[in-house]
């Protein structure tokens, strides 16, 4: 195994085979993994501390992204919001338009 550390030793990535493009790896013994380190790994909750892998006691898990809309998608969705109700209105001046046209020249029948 293979894994790439930060300037604080943690561990931000590994892998099993192979290398990771442009990146430094250090050359790591499988029998030195600690239990559950494929299945608990996350970036940074590892560290690589006199050459064991340890659990970081500094770990905290990432706050996940801001999901709500910002101010400039609020804006384009209500922009967006007011052309559908504008074409609505045109659609619906046109069929007036046209029933007027055809009345016309009909001669009102």
């Amino acid at each position: 195994m293979k894994i790439k550390i930060n300037d604080n030793n943690e561990i931000v990535a590994y892998v099993k085979h192979g290398d990771i493009l442009g990146d430094n790896l250090i050359e790591f013994e499988g029998n030195k993994i600690p239990d559950g380190f494929y299945e608990n790994y996350k970036p940074s909750f590892y560290l690589l501390e006199n050459n064991e892998i340890v659990e970081n006691p500094n770990y905290v898990a990432p706050k996940p992204p801001d999901t709500k809309p910002s101010n400039l998608e609020k804006q384009v969705a209500t922009l967006g919001y007011q052309q559908m109700a504008d074409i609505q209105k045109i659609n619906a001046l046109q069929q007036q338009n046209a029933k007027m046209a055809y009345q016309i020249m009909t001669g009102g029948k």
